[in-house]
Parts: structure tokens; C-alpha cells; sequence
């Protein structure tokens, strides 16, 4: 295979681990977060207005967008979504979101 396929391969392989992060992210808020009168899911919008956060920015967590988006903002995400916030998890977060960037400029490098 040609290096440029092999840069093909590598960066759709990364665009299916970034959208498939954004779904796991999506349908977990949707499981947790419950409208108790319907019992469906919260909307995105409803939710975000629930907990005091930015609609845009948690479209793009759960788009798979994120990347755009800074550690503080995914971590106010998780933090609502998961209940936890500590050390542990926010550098785990940290540590994938600061790779899957990496993997453009490593590309670039090859």
C-alpha cells in the first residue's frame, strides 16, 4: 500500500474513534438524564438548560466534534454527565482528547 493510503487508512480510523466517542457520549446523557414526565429522554436543549450548559459546546462533544473544543469545556461536560470530576478521570480525558489531536501532526511529519 501506497503512504498516502496508509495516512487514508490511519485518519479515517480516527474519524471513526472520534465519532464513535461522540456517541457513546450521546447515548450515555441519554440514558442518565430522563425526562420524568415522559419518561424519553431529555432533549440536548432542555438538558444543557437543566444544568447550566452551553448547547453548542455539547453538540460538539456528542458529534464528534470535539476536538475543536478545549479540556475545560469537555471536562464541565463529563463532569455533568459522569458525576465525577477527579484527578484521575479529567487526565484521562486529557491525555485521549491531546493524542487524537497529535495524530494530524504526526501525519503531517511521516
Amino acid at each position: 500500500m501506497a503512504k498516502a493510503n496508509d495516512k487514508k487508512v490511519v485518519m479515517e480510523a480516527r474519524q471513526t474513534l472520534i465519532g464513535a466517542l461522540g456517541n457513546l457520549l450521546e447515548s450515555h446523557r441519554e440514558r442518565k438524564f430522563i425526562d420524568p414526565a415522559t419518561k424519553k429522554p431529555l432533549t440536548r436543549k432542555k438538558f444543557c438548560e437543566d444544568n447550566n450548559l452551553v448547547t453548542g459546546t455539547v453538540s460538539h462533544i456528542e458529534t464528534g466534534r470535539f476536538l475543536s473544543l478545549q479540556p475545560p469545556q469537555l471536562r464541565k461536560y463529563l463532569a455533568t454527565t459522569y458525576g465525577r470530576s477527579d484527578r484521575k478521570f479529567s487526565e484521562s480525558m486529557r491525555i485521549v482528547h491531546a493524542g487524537l489531536k497529535e495524530i494530524d501532526k504526526f501525519l503531517d511529519e511521516l
